[in-house]
C-alpha cells in the first residue's frame, strides 16, 4: 500500500509540473528524490502516446476558471479524485499602455516564449506549442512528461491557452505492482491574459485540474490526510507558476517595446 501511495503521489507531482502553463525559466536540470535504480525501467504502452483531450468547450472553461483557490473532490467508492487550483494574476508591465499590451497579446509566439524557456518549448502545430518538463526520478518511478498547449488571441484582444494533450512518460521499475494505466492520469489546464483597465499591467487567471485513480487500498486513507498533502503541491506550484510569470512577462515585454522602437527608427 505505501507504494502504491508513492507511486501515485509521485506522478500527480510531475503532473502538476506539466500543468505549469505560466512558469517558465526553471526547467533545465534534472531532479532526483532518489538512488538511480539499477534494474530497468519498463513503458507502458500508454506512456509511448500522448492522451488527447476532446476540444474544451465555454462552459468546461468556466468552471475551471471561475473558481477561486484551491480545489479537491474525492469519489471514494469509485476511487477517483481530482485537485487543483485557479489563481488570478497581475503584472505590471514597464512604459505599458493598453494599446501595446494588445499588440503584444497578439503574437502567440511572443507570449508563448516569454512563459517557457524557449529551449523547452516548440510550436508542434500552428498555435499549439509543447512544453517540455524536467525529468522526476521518485522512488521507482521516473517521469519525463511534456504538455501540448493550444495559445491564441481572441477577437476581443485577450490571449488564451488551453491543454490540448499530456504525455506523463512514466516509465515504471517492475515489481512495483503500479502501472501507468491503472492511474489514469488526466491534466486540464486553462488560462486567460488582457489588459488592465488602467492598461498599466497585464491580468487574468489560470486554473488546473489533475485527475487520477486512486487504487483500492489507497481508497481507506483518511480524506484529511489526501486533501493536506495536495493542499501543499496546489500552493507551491501556483505561488511558483505565478512568480515565473510575472518575471518573464516583465522581460519579454521590455524587450518587446525595445524592438517596436527599433523597427520605427
Amino acid at each position: 500500500m505505501i507504494n502504491r501511495l508513492v507511486a501515485f503521489l509521485a506522478l500527480l507531482i510531475a503532473s502538476h509540473h506539466s500543468a505549469l502553463s505560466f512558469s517558465p525559466h526553471s526547467h533545465g536540470r534534472s531532479l532526483s528524490h532518489s538512488v538511480q535504480p539499477s534494474r530497468p525501467f519498463l513503458h507502458t504502452e500508454r506512456n509511448a502516446r500522448a492522451t488527447n483531450r476532446k476540444t474544451w468547450t465555454a462552459r468546461e472553461r468556466d468552471a475551471i476558471l471561475g473558481r477561486n483557490g484551491e480545489y479537491f473532490k474525492l469519489d471514494r467508492m469509485r476511487g477517483n479524485i481530482s485537485f487543483g487550483s485557479s489563481s488570478k494574476i497581475r503584472t505590471t508591465l514597464d512604459g505599458a499602455d493598453e494599446a501595446s499590451i494588445l499588440r503584444w497579446l497578439s503574437n502567440d509566439e511572443q507570449i508563448a516564449m516569454s512563459i517557457w524557456d524557449p529551449k523547452l518549448i516548440k510550436e508542434v502545430e500552428p498555435k499549439v506549442y509543447r512544453l517540455k518538463l524536467m525529468t522526476l526520478m521518485f522512488v521507482t518511478i521516473q517521469l519525463s512528461p511534456h504538455v501540448d498547449v493550444k495559445m491564441w488571441t481572441d477577437e476581443k484582444g485577450s490571449f488564451n491557452l488551453e491543454s490540448v494533450a499530456f504525455d506523463p512518460n512514466i516509465q515504471i521499475l517492475p515489481g512495483v505492482g503500479v502501472s501507468a494505466d491503472s492511474l489514469g492520469i488526466l491534466i486540464d489546464v486553462v488560462g486567460e491574459l488582457y489588459p488592465s483597465k488602467d492598461g498599466r499591467a497585464v491580468e487574468g487567471k489560470i486554473g488546473f485540474v489533475t485527475s487520477g485513480e486512486l487504487p483500492p487500498p489507497m481508497r481507506l486513507l483518511p480524506e484529511p490526510a489526501l486533501k493536506s498533502s495536495l493542499s501543499t503541491i496546489n500552493r507551491t506550484i501556483t505561488n511558483f507558476a505565478i512568480s515565473s510569470f510575472q518575471k518573464g512577462a516583465r522581460t519579454k515585454f521590455r524587450q518587446f517595446l525595445q524592438s517596436e522602437k527599433a523597427s520605427v527608427s
